[in-house]
């Protein structure tokens, strides 16, 4: 009976059974650190289905295979795939995606056991929120932190106005911080140090930031003041065309005397994947009481072709029944959205009621990831829905 056993732990090996289950991953990011992650591979019918996995987070491959040891998944909503092969109990590869004009691949590498832990006491306890002082390149921002500590183990979130990181993951360990990301799209790493007066500097990937708890240290952005009209008193104009080709404009008799929603996204973003699903149920719960939805898509590569296939995708995946349109590329949304001031968020929301005025801009979205805040956000949205709604 050996040899038909060893038969079938080969066919098994060759099959990618062994593949099967959890991995413990990372990818590499430019600065040289590691962002951490959970691989999920499971089969789906006759192929195979990938989750990246960030704490309670998940991200799904839209498609996938195993031929022999090697290992091919598609995350075609990101414009992305994973591509490894299984060496010596090691998943070895990369991570491709297209980011703007460039081909960005980050080197990826996966094995049973976790790639990085704590092994000594937390020594410091970062539970609760703080208050981040960010240094970037054209500037200075503070952010909202939020972290749950259990011992040494710690999940939380990253929150600019420009919206939320979704769940990072990690660990403390005398007084030290790590915490990581990887999504397909955010490949994020916090390095932390926790000093005896309760304050915390470190890195968030290339950017320095010095944090405190929230008591009169700094001040929030307001997500709902911060980018405007230039002048308040005219209407917010688009003219684009959708995924079919066909021309959307503001002075189309479909937005006259409705309230409506213009969101300005981008399939290649987190928070408008996270947004999305909001805005199709207003629309299918207010739609008949006069709200209008329409999407601004914001690509990255300016092949229209390529752009629109995102944009498409983007639709399909959150079974969106509102136009989506294709207005141009991240390059030159500042140039085609000449009617805003400091627009830097995508999302940014508009909400424009009965009479044309814009009433509010959102910038960012609050996803899941932030809790109460994501939770408060909704329906701080769908009652201005209804306000806009009730006025005549």
């Amino acid at each position: 009976m050996l040899l038909p056993l060893l038969f079938l732990c080969l066919l098994s090996l060759a099959s990618g059974q062994s593949i099967e289950g959890r991995w413990y991953a990372a990818v590499a990011l430019p600065t040289g650190d590691k962002a951490f992650f959970v691989l999920a591979l499971e089969r789906q019918g006759g192929g195979w289905q990938g989750t990246f996995v960030n704490g309670p987070d998940r991200n799904i491959s839209s498609s996938g295979r195993v031929d022999g040891r090697k290992l091919r998944l598609e995350f075609n909503y990101w414009d992305g795939v994973l591509e490894a092969e299984l060496k010596g109990g090691k998943l070895e590869g990369a991570f491709t995606r297209q980011y703007r004009k460039e081909t960005r691949i980050r080197p990826f590498v996966a094995q049973r056991t976790p790639l990085t832990k704590a092994t000594a006491a937390p020594g410091a306890s970062v539970e609760g929120e703080w208050i981040f002082n960010v240094e970037r390149k054209d500037g200075k921002e503070f952010w909202l932190a939020a972290f749950r500590q259990n011992n040494n183990k710690i999940e939380g979130t990253l929150i600019p106005v420009s919206g939320d990181y979704g769940t990072l993951t990690g660990w403390i360990e005398n007084r030290t911080l790590l915490l990581s990301r990887f999504d397909g799209i955010r490949a994020t790493v916090l390095k932390a140090r926790v000093n005896p007066d309760g304050s915390t500097e470190g890195t968030i990937d290339a950017d320095r930031f010095r944090g405190r708890r929230p008591n009169g240290f700094g001040q929030l952005p307001d997500a709902t003041t911060y980018t405007r009209m230039k002048n308040p008193r005219e209407p917010f104009r688009f003219s684009f065309p959708d995924l079919h080709g066909g021309k959307v404009s503001s002075a189309d008799e479909r937005f006259a005397g409705k309230v409506v929603i213009v969101t300005i996204t981008g399939s290649w973003c987190p928070n408008c994947h996270e947004e999305a699903p909001l805005l199709a149920e207003l629309y299918e719960s207010y739609r008949n009481r006069g709200l209008e939805i329409v999407a601004l898509g914001f690509e990255y590569t300016g092949e229209r072709e390529r752009d629109l296939r995102q944009l498409r995708l983007f639709a399909e995946k959150h079974k969106i029944k509102y136009p989506v349109l294709l207005a141009g590329t991240t390059e030159n949304a500042t140039e085609m959205l000449g009617q805003l001031e400091n627009f830097r968020a995508y999302p940014t929301t508009l909400f424009i009621g009965r009479d044309g005025v814009v009433r509010r801009i959102h910038a960012g979205f609050d996803g899941p990831a932030t809790g109460e805040r994501h939770i408060r956000l909704k329906k701080e949205m769908t009652e201005f829905v209804e306000k806009l709604l009730a006025e005549k």
